[in-house]
């Protein structure tokens, strides 16, 4: 909070600034102004957690504020919490033998570690693999008593299987910890030979879900192994005996280790922002409409961004991406505002923390200033700036309302009109989508510059994105005007498709992509005709273990999921509010 309020007075003098006198048509120059004030330096790409992401927002909420909407929850600002990232907390030390090491220099405990002590025994369980396929066959665990000890395996996977493709499906630092884990390691050691690379930790990149594991996990260095060893073994020695026998290395070590780790969440408190327009026919004073676009974007990019050039640290500008959106939305806010014809009231909103995996529109959902019942339709707005020379216009979620089909048909022109008929996409539609209201998505779709520094204001069609929202606005207001609601349906799953090529079965949900549940994983939504809905898993259920292996995370379910192959029965340990059960679930 303190940084929210921190940049109110520059966020003011930067709407004060930028600002055009308020028009009430859509016009090709408040477009531009937008656009080219949010994608600009000063506001940092405008990632959760940054000034620049406080100044957008406080730079949107100006711009639906003056034109005359009623500004929803804390005049308009709508906190939204999120984890962005985890600092050391004091309580970190490694010890073994007469060996004192350092933090940061000799190791670090990883942001899903437990924030936990442990003594015990030292063992060497080599790449840490557990594996069986009709070709390989590989366990470092074989034979080897892992309770209560401390586990030192290696990062990455042996020499000799570089080019395997099934041994590479399990050597994620992830898969890595929960198999020690199922072997009941009291503690992690992961060895990264290149941890003191250049003077610095290389860090395992957060990767945006905060569900910690149930014991200490450290990454040390190759010279802290080989310390911590006391001689009787050393990182080459483990390296060479596996190449030359091509096969795990598992051993038991008579040293004692002492370790702990402390790892503290960074809490960003990020906001929505949230206008209505009220509408003028009181019977219909309860039909919702809403217009919405993400206004996040990447910051600086770097690894684990989401950036495709993510070697370079610079500002990712995020014109297209989102910023023409959200310009969209101000221009159809204000030409609406002006107009006042819409029957049904419309929120204005724009969301944050969508490249983060849509955490601002779930926690909209999650907590929103009316019934979704009352919801008749979204309408999403995310990159309509780069219309090509061939009018290629996207309109998703078609088949998500029986009536949007002939409504595009009838009232949008100057387009060449690519339909898709499915209500999930990737983008704050889904949200909706998951509550069984009707969407529709606009995007003039991806091009070169997108998640890259290179997305900048110039690069912006400004007289296509006119015509997007001019006509994206005829629709708006006929859902907001006709007689009935649009009639929901079905219209593909409410799963995206993964791009894990790793994973031969899922169970057809959507997860908690940030493992905000501390007691497993929860199911954000369930595919229709999908083996978790024929089973009966439920929206709001808590997955706890599939076939008595423990699940805290949308990696555990991905990495136990990895084992099975269509056909398989397994069974699902779950949690309905208090009520624990098991299903027993078809693949």
């Amino acid at each position: 909070m303190k940084l929210f309020t921190g940049v109110l007075v520059a966020a003011t003098m930067a709407v004060s600034a930028c600002a055009i006198q308020y028009q009430p048509k859509i016009t090709e120059k408040e477009i531009s102004s937008t656009i080219s004030v949010l994608a600009s330096e000063k506001f940092q790409g405008r990632k959760p957690g940054l000034p620049g992401d406080s100044l957008a927002a406080h730079f949107v909420q100006g711009k639906l504020k003056k034109a005359g909407l009623k500004m929803l929850f804390n005049d308009g600002f709508q906190p939204v919490k999120l984890i962005t990232g985890f600092t050391f907390g004091t309580g970190n030390h490694l010890t073994s033998g007469a060996q004192n090491f350092e933090i940061a220099a000799d190791y670090e405990p990883l942001f899903f570690s437990a924030n936990k002590s442990f003594s015990g025994q030292l063992a060497v369980a080599g790449y840490g693999i557990t594996l069986s396929t009709d070709s390989l066959k590989w366990d470092d665990y074989n034979g080897l008593q892992a309770d209560g000890k401390w586990i030192l395996i290696l990062d990455g996977i042996p020499g000799h299987l570089q080019q395997n493709k099934e041994i590479k499906r399990y050597s994620d630092v992830r898969s890595k910890v929960l198999n020690a884990i199922d072997h009941h390691a009291g503690g992690i050691l992961v060895v990264t030979p290149d941890f003191n690379t250049k003077g610095a930790a290389r860090t395992v990149v957060f990767d945006k879900n905060s569900a910690p594991y149930s014991v200490p996990v450290l990454k040390i260095s190759q010279k802290t192994a080989d310390l911590m060893m006391n001689g009787q073994l050393t990182f080459n020695d483990i390296e060479n005996k596996i190449k030359s026998a091509q096969k795990p290395l598992f051993t038991a070590m008579n040293l004692n280790v002492q370790g702990e780790a402390s790892v503290l969440p960074k809490i960003t408190l990020a906001h929505n922002i949230v206008g209505m327009l009220p509408g003028t026919d009181p019977k219909l004073a309860e039909e919702y409409v809403i217009v919405g676009a993400h206004y996040d974007h990447l910051g600086y990019g770097g690894p684990g961004s989401g950036s495709r050039m993510p070697d370079t640290v610079a500002v990712h500008h995020g014109a297209d991406d989102n910023a023409s959106g959200v310009a969209a939305v101000i221009e159809l806010a204000q030409k609406f505002s002006h107009a006042k014809n819409n029957k049904r009231p419309i929120l204005f909103i724009a969301f944050t923390a969508e490249e983060s995996g849509l955490i601002g529109s779930k926690a909209f959902v999650t907590n929103p200033p009316f019934s979704l019942k009352k919801a008749t339709a979204m309408f999403n707005f995310d990159m309509v700036g780069r219309l090509d020379s061939a009018k290629d216009l996207t309109i998703g979620g078609v088949g998500t309302a029986l009536e949007t089909k002939s409504i595009i048909d009838n009232l949008v022109r100057g387009f060449n009109v690519k339909i898709s008929m499915e209500g999930y996409g990737p983008s704050d539609h889904a949200s909706f989508y998951g509550e069984n209201i009707p969407v529709i998505y606009f995007t003039s779709g991806v091009h070169d510059q997108y998640h890259t520094p290179k997305d900048t204001w110039d690069r912006i069609n400004f007289p296509g994105e006119r015509m997007i929202a001019e006509n994206a606005s005829l629709l708006i207001q006929e859902v907001a005007n006709r007689s009935k609601r649009l009639t929901y349906q079905e219209s593909g799953p409410k799963v995206g498709t993964s791009a894990r090529t790793d994973l031969k079965v899922t169970l057809g949900i959507i997860p908690d992509y940030a493992g905000t549940e501390k007691e497993g994983m929860r199911i954000d939504g369930v595919s229709p005709g999908k083996p978790a809905a024929k089973a009966g898993l439920l929206k709001g259920d808590v997955i706890t273990a599939i076939d008595g292996k423990k699940v805290g995370s949308i990696y555990d379910y991905m990495a136990r999921m990895k084992a099975y192959s269509p056909g398989q029965i397994i069974s699902v340990d779950i949690l309905r509010g208090k009520v624990k059960i098991v299903i027993l679930v078809t693949l």
